[in-house]
């Protein structure tokens, strides 16, 4: 059965669809917009679970020792990408740049597709899995016993536990990854365009990282605008 659609993703589609309609009003091809009047629906906040620095030491040895040849590859990349884990794991290895270091992440969320930079540690993980791939299969996380993607959710569950983290899910990575780049300076522009999303709006729901950038200038600022002054 097809997934019941979030309140946010309704959201989304009802904005598109009245920016059409409300083109179609200017060409005179209808005499109003349908949409105009209607309330949209009501959205959660989102998680805003974020991993602290012990818990990702603790997590990386974890997944380091895993049973799954991939998951450590796979948990290293989000955190230091912000990809997410499907745009992970239906990732090509014809869409591996090695000399570049990028990725090319073409089947994305929003449908946009975009690149992402990678670390030297995670090109290191795709250099060992590259050599021990099966040359008919296309995926990077190819599963062992079908040409499908790889299941990596018992591995994962497995080592949360071994690493004593609660409440966390694939999806916090991506939410770690944003808040360790905001607190490394990065503006909502840049955060929106490595997060691959479509509106600044989306990331609302990231609403720790409002002082954290902030932070970083306001001393600064408070310097420069103060200096000379008496107190």
């Amino acid at each position: 059965t097809e997934a019941k659609r979030t309140s946010a993703t309704v959201n989304r589609y009802f904005s598109s669809l009245s920016a059409v309609l409300s083109h179609a009003v200017r060409l005179k091809w209808i005499n109003e917009n349908p949409c105009f009047g209607l309330s949209k629906l009501k959205e959660n906040s989102g998680r805003d679970r974020v991993l602290t620095h012990d818990e990702i030491f603790r997590l990386l040895p974890c997944c380091r020792q895993s049973k799954s040849p991939y998951l450590y590859c796979i948990v290293l990349m989000s955190l230091t990408t912000g990809a997410r884990q499907g745009e992970i794991l239906n990732l090509e290895w014809r869409h591996v740049d090695f000399n570049n270091r990028l990725a090319y992440l073409k089947e994305t969320k929003n449908g946009r597709p975009r690149s992402v930079a990678l670390a030297d540690s995670v090109i290191e993980e795709f250099k060992e899995l590259y050599e021990k791939r099966d040359s008919k299969k296309s995926l990077v996380f190819a599963s062992k016993t079908a040409f499908g993607r790889v299941d990596i959710k018992k591995a994962w569950k497995e080592a949360l536990k071994r690493a004593a983290i609660d409440d966390c899910r694939a999806h916090d990575m991506r939410h770690t990854f944003c808040t360790l780049a905001a607190q490394q300076g990065a503006s909502n522009l840049e955060l929106a365009t490595a997060m691959g999303h479509r509106t600044l709006s989306m990331l609302q729901r990231y609403t720790h990282l409002d002082a954290q950038v902030t932070k970083k200038f306001s001393k600064t600022i408070s310097e420069q605008i103060l200096q000379g002054v008496s107190t």
